[in-house]
C-alpha cells in the first residue's frame, strides 16, 4: 500500500519508494511484489508527461511569460492523475485485489 501512496508524495521522484520496496521484499511476497511492481511501474511512466510538462514549462517561460502556467496547469494535472491511480490502487492493494494500473509501461515483472 505504501507503494502505491508514495508516489504522488514525491512527485517526479515517485519510482524510487516503489522501486525500494520492489527490491527489499520482491522474495518474499508475491502480492507485494505485484503492487510494487505496478506503482514503480506507474510512476517511471508518469516520468514522460512529467519531463515534457518542465520542458513546456521552462521554455513557456522563457519565450512567452505569459503563458508559463499552462506548463504549471499540466504538472497539476499529472499529479492529480497520479494521486487518483495511487489510492485506488492502494485501496486495492489493502483488501488483496491484484491491481493494475490502466496506463502503464511494464518495465518490471
Amino acid at each position: 500500500m505504501i507503494a502505491h501512496l508514495s508516489g504522488f508524495v514525491v512527485a517526479f521522484l515517485g519510482w524510487i519508494p516503489p522501486l525500494a520496496i520492489y527490491l527489499a521484499k520482491r522474495g518474499q511476497s508475491p502480492v507485494v511484489r505485484h503492487h510494487a511492481s505496478e506503482a514503480a511501474n506507474f510512476q517511471l511512466t508518469l516520468l514522460i508527461p512529467y519531463v515534457f510538462a518542465c520542458v513546456v514549462f521552462i521554455g513557456l517561460g522563457i519565450f512567452f511569460p505569459g503563458l508559463s502556467w499552462i506548463g504549471i496547469a499540466v504538472i497539476a494535472l499529472i499529479w492529480i492523475l497520479a494521486i487518483v491511480l495511487g489510492v485506488l490502487g492502494a485501496s486495492n492493494a489493502n483488501k488483496g485485489i491484484w491491481y493494475r494500473y490502466p496506463v502503464s509501461i511494464r518495465l518490471l515483472k
